[in-house]
C-alpha cells in the first residue's frame, strides 16, 4: 500500500500584492496584517488564531514563520520571500557575492530556468531533512559576519551580545559553534531554509524564546525605522548559528540550494476599462524623463475635452517614478477622468532585441503590445507622448473601424522621401519593407487600433518577432505598415499634423509628395487637431520651432513648467561656445542631410568607399 504523498508548505511572504506563481507548494502569506490597512486577496494572512501580527515592523518576516508554526500543519516547512527563491536547477549559476543569482522578475520563463515547478521541487525536498541556501559572504574579506553587525548603522552591537550571552547560558552545548558562525566571512542569510516539522518546530521554540527575551529586556523604542527592525536582523544571525551548529552535531541530510533574488516582483494587475460607458480610451508610451512632455499632451486632451465623454488614459512605461505618476493623476483629476500606469517590463522581457536608431527609443514598441495588455477592450487610441492635442480625441476615437485593423493618417513625409529626398528609400519600401502602395503608407503617431480585429489577425509575438528581424528604418512604424496594409482606415491628416521639423519638411521632402498627399498636409496645417513634434528637432529644446508656441501654451499650466525651462536653459548652456566652427560645406550638408537620417549614413557609405578607391 503506497504511503501518504508527503504535505509541503513553503510560505512566500509578502507585504504587497506581489506576483507569486501557481504552484501546489507555495503558499503567498501577508506579513503585517493588522498593521497594513487592509487584506491582500488570495492570500493567507499572519493575524489570524496564536499571532505576532502587529509586531512585524520589528520581527519582519518572521511573523509569517510564528504564524506557521502555531497555526498550520505540514510535513516539510520551508519560508521564500516575495523577492527571493530558491534555485531547485542542478546547474550552479553564476551569483554575487551575496550568494544571490540575481533575476529582473520571477516570470513563468524565468521560474522554468531554475527548476521551480512542483514536481521537481518535492522531488528534492523529500530526499533531505532539511534545505538552506548557498552560504553567501562579504566583499571584504577580512569582515566577519559579528564585525558587520557591529559595523552597520542599522545595528547595535549590545543587541548581538544579548542573544549570544542567552546561548552561552541557556544552551551552553550551542555556545561554542555560535561564535564559530559569527567570527566567519560567510552565512546564511534571508531566514530562507525547507525544514522537516520536527527540526521546524524545535528551531522556532529555540529562535522565538531567544527573541521574546531580547524584547522584554532591551528597549528599541528610540530605534530609527531600519534599526527597529532588529528582531528579524537577529533572527537572520540565529538561523545560521543554528544551521551551523546542525551541520556540525547532527546526522540530519542537509542540501544547499542557491538564492535567486528578483528586482522585480510586482504583481501585473489586469486593466478593465475605467468607466461603465462612454469610454474614450487613450493609450501612451513614455519614461519618467519624458513626464514633463508627457504632461502637456494629457494638458492638451484634458483642455480639449467634453464633459460628456469619460476618458480613460493609459500611460505604458518601464520606469516612470512613483512621484511623477502622482503629479500627472494629478494633473488629470476630474470625474470624468482617470490615468493609470502600465509598467510593461514583464512583457518587454522576451523582446530585447528590438533594435533602435536615431532618437527613437525602447517605448516606440510599446503600442505593438496592446492586444495582449488591454484584453477588455475592443478599440482603443494610441498617440506618441511628443504630442499637442488642439480638439476632443473622443471625435477620432469614435470613428467606426469595424473590419479595418486600424485608423491612421497617411504620411507625406514618407512618400517624399520615397519620392526622392532620401536615397534608397524606394527600393527599402519595395524591395525589403515590401509596402505594396507607398502612398498609403501612415505615420504611427497617431493610431486607433481595432483590438479585436488584430486579435484574430495576429499575435503580439508573431509581430514582435519580424520586427526583431531586421533593423527596419523607421522601426515599428515600418512594421505595423506592413502587417496593416490594405486594412488601414485613413483618417483626416489633421489629426496628425507633423510640425515642419528644420525648416526642410515642407519645402524639401513633402514638396515631393504626390499633389494631393500635398495638398492635404497643407490644408490640416491650418487647424490642426493634433500637432505631432515628429522628429529630434522637439520645441522643448528650440522654442523657435514650428508650432513650439502650441506646446508651451500647455506646458505652463503643469508643474513641469519651471523644469522643462531648466532642461532648455540647461542645455543652451552647455552647447554655447562648445561648438566647432563649420564650414560652408558642412553648414549645407547638416541642412540637406540631417543627423539621423538615413540619406546622410548613405551619402557617408559612398565617401567611405571613395576614399577607400582613393
Amino acid at each position: 500500500m503506497s504511503s501518504a504523498p508527503i504535505n509541503i508548505k513553503i510560505y512566500v511572504s509578502c507585504h504587497k500584492d506581489s506576483y507569486v506563481p501557481t504552484n501546489k507548494l507555495l503558499f503567498p502569506v501577508q506579513v503585517g496584517t493588522s498593521i497594513n490597512g487592509r487584506y491582500l486577496p488570495d492570500m493567507l494572512h499572519d493575524d489570524e488564531g496564536d499571532n505576532i501580527s502587529s509586531k512585524n515592523k520589528s520581527y519582519c518576516e518572521l511573523t509569517a514563520q510564528y504564524w506557521a508554526w502555531k497555526n498550520d500543519d505540514a510535513d516539510y516547512y520551508g519560508f521564500f520571500h516575495y523577492r527571493r527563491y530558491f534555485a531547485f536547477a542542478d546547474k550552479v549559476f553564476d551569483a554575487n557575492a551575496f550568494g544571490e543569482i540575481v533575476e529582473d522578475f520571477n516570470d513563468d520563463e524565468t521560474l522554468k530556468k531554475y527548476c521551480l515547478d512542483e514536481e521537481k521541487m518535492a522531488s528534492v525536498i523529500e530526499d533531505y531533512d532539511l534545505i538552506v541556501p548557498v552560504e553567501g559572504g562579504f566583499a571584504d574579506k577580512k569582515l566577519t559576519l559579528y564585525k558587520q553587525y557591529e559595523n552597520s548603522q542599522s545595528h547595535f552591537i549590545r543587541d548581538m551580545d544579548f542573544v549570544l550571552d542567552i546561548i552561552k547560558r541557556d544552551y551552553p552545548e550551542m555556545y561554542r559553534y555560535a561564535l564559530e558562525y559569527i567570527n566567519r566571512n560567510k552565512g546564511y542569510f534571508c531566514n530562507m531554509f525547507i525544514m522537516k516539522k520536527d527540526i521546524f518546530f524545535r528551531y522556532s521554540e529555540w529562535l522565538f524564546s531567544i527573541l521574546k527575551e531580547h524584547e522584554k529586556n532591551i528597549d528599541i523604542s528610540d530605534y530609527s525605522e531600519q534599526a527597529y527592525r532588529v528582531h528579524g536582523y537577529l533572527a537572520e544571525r540565529l538561523c545560521g548559528i543554528y544551521i551551523y551548529y546542525l551541520e556540525k552535531t547532527s546526522k540530519y541530510k542537509i542540501k544547499k540550494l542557491q538564492k535567486i533574488f528578483f528586482k522585480n516582483a510586482d504583481k501585473e494587475e489586469k486593466i478593465l476599462p475605467a468607466f461603465e460607458h462612454d469610454n474614450k480610451t487613450l493609450v501612451l508610451s513614455a519614461n519618467d524623463f519624458y513626464a514633463p512632455y508627457l504632461s502637456v499632451v494629457l494638458q492638451s486632451v484634458k483642455d480639449n475635452s467634453c464633459h460628456k465623454n469619460n476618458y480613460d488614459i493609459i500611460v505604458l512605461h518601464t520606469d516612470i517614478s512613483e512621484k511623477n505618476r502622482i503629479l500627472l493623476q494629478k494633473q488629470c483629476e476630474a470625474e470624468n477622468f482617470s490615468l493609470r500606469f502600465f509598467d510593461v517590463r514583464r512583457r518587454m522581457k522576451k523582446y530585447e532585441n528590438l533594435p533602435l536608431r536615431g532618437h527613437f527609443r525602447v517605448e516606440t514598441y510599446f503600442r505593438i503590445l496592446l492586444p495582449e495588455i488591454l484584453d477588455s477592450y475592443s478599440k482603443v487610441l494610441y498617440l506618441d507622448s511628443d504630442m499637442v492635442v488642439c480638439d476632443d480625441i473622443a471625435k477620432l476615437f469614435d470613428t467606426d473601424i469595424d473590419g479595418y485593423l486600424l485608423a491612421a493618417c497617411r504620411d507625406a513625409d514618407t512618400a517624399g522621401l520615397y519620392n526622392g529626398f532620401e536615397p534608397g528609400k524606394k527600393k527599402y519600401m519595395d524591395e525589403v519593407l515590401k509596402i505594396a502602395k507607398p502612398y498609403d503608407y501612415f505615420q504611427a503617431g497617431t493610431i486607433l487600433f481595432n483590438l479585436d480585429e488584430f486579435r484574430k489577425t495576429y499575435s503580439v509575438e508573431q509581430i514582435m518577432t519580424f520586427a526583431m528581424s531586421y533593423n527596419w528604418e523607421l522601426l515599428d512604424q515600418d512594421v505595423l505598415n506592413y502587417f496593416a496594409q490594405g486594412r488601414v482606415k485613413f483618417a483626416d491628416m489633421a489629426w496628425n499634423v507633423m510640425m515642419d521639423w528644420n525648416n526642410i519638411r515642407i519645402n524639401q521632402i513633402i514638396s515631393l509628395a504626390p499633389h494631393y498627399l500635398k495638398n492635404e498636409y497643407m490644408q490640416a496645417r491650418k487647424n490642426p487637431k493634433i500637432i505631432h513634434f515628429a522628429g529630434p528637432d522637439k520645441p522643448w529644446e528650440n522654442p523657435s520651432g514650428d508650432f513650439a508656441e502650441e506646446f508651451w501654451h500647455y506646458s505652463r499650466k503643469t508643474v513641469y513648467y519651471e523644469e522643462a525651462l531648466l532642461r532648455m536653459s540647461l542645455k543652451a548652456a552647455q552647447t554655447r561656445g562648445k561648438e566647432p566652427k563649420k564650414s560652408f560645406v558642412r553648414k549645407v550638408a547638416d541642412k540637406l542631410l540631417p543627423i539621423g537620417t538615413g540619406r546622410r549614413e548613405f551619402v557617408k557609405k559612398l565617401i567611405g568607399k571613395g576614399k577607400k578607391r582613393g
